[in-house]
Parts: structure tokens; C-alpha cells; sequence
């Protein structure tokens, strides 16, 4: 099973990029249950280079791996393995980035999921929800300006 979505961000492809993987923790959605850790959780990270991870750290430091990074090409492509701890959901997703008229077009493929119903309604719904926070970071001004500053 696939799930295919789509969005546009106002903003380059770099800065889309930059908020996807290294600024994910201040858009993924933790506190509405898009977590693996619980009431523990703390942050959540995306590397953006080839053998990076994607992981959860929790508030008593401990972290755990929800995925690798196997291949990066910023600010055009990451794609990294989906694998979270006590879940039976895995997978690949892939997220491109391509110049748009107004601003990024975000393509996001997550690939290799063993097909049911249920978990093709919480996969489809689940990243709708998750894209929608970061639409609205991508378009945030004040996350845009943190390109500037680094």
C-alpha cells in the first residue's frame, strides 16, 4: 500500500527542506498523539543526510529510532525508513521538493505498508493531519526568517 500527498509551501525549496528535516521538531505534531513515546515524549528529529535517523527523544533522555535516512539530495529529495518501536507499520517514505510558481511543491510518498483498511485510514488521515502543521510553519514568516539567522 501507498499514500500520496501533496502541498505547497510559500516558501523556496531550501527553506521547505530546512523546515522538514532539521526544524521538524518545531512543527510535528507531538501533542496531538503523533508520538511513540507516550506522556514521555520530548522532541522529535530528522536528520538531512544519508545515514541520518529520524527519532524521538523523551524527557528522561532516553531516544528511540523511528526510521534511517538512505538517501538525501537537499533540498530536492530525503527519504528515510519508517520503522517506529512497537508498531507493526513500516515502510519508506519519501518527500521531494520542487520549485512551484508560488513557492514548493511537497510531494510526500509512504511506500511498503502492509495493506488493511484501518491502516490505510489512520496512514491517509494521519498525514493530512501531520502536513497541515507543516504547511503552516513553511508558511510562517518567523520560520522563514530563521534561514536568515543561521
Amino acid at each position: 500500500m501507498t499514500i500520496r500527498k501533496s502541498v505547497t509551501v510559500r516558501c523556496s525549496p531550501e527553506t521547505a527542506f530546512r523546515i522538514f528535516t532539521r526544524d521538524i521538531g518545531r512543527w510535528w505534531p507531538l501533542h496531538l498523539g503523533f508520538s511513540f513515546g507516550g506522556e514521555r515524549k520530548q522532541a522529535v528529529f530528522l536528520d538531512d543526510h544519508a545515514g541520518g535517523r529520524f527519532y524521538e527523544r523523551l524527557t528522561d533522555g532516553s531516544e528511540f529510532e523511528i526510521g534511517r535516512v538512505t538517501l538525501a539530495d537537499p533540498p530536492h529529495l530525503i527519504l528515510f525508513t519508517w520503522h517506529p518501536p512497537n508498531r507493526d507499520a513500516g515502510g519508506e517514505v519519501e518527500v521531494r521538493f520542487s520549485a512551484a510558481p508560488d513557492g514548493t511543491l511537497v510531494d510526500l510518498e509512504h511506500r511498503g505498508l502492509e495493506p488493511t483498511p484501518a491502516r490505510e485510514k489512520a496512514f491517509t488521515g494521519g498525514w493530512d493531519r501531520v502536513l497541515a502543521h507543516y504547511v503552516a510553519a513553511a508558511n510562517d514568516r518567523n520560520t522563514q526568517a530563521g534561514e536568515a539567522e543561521r
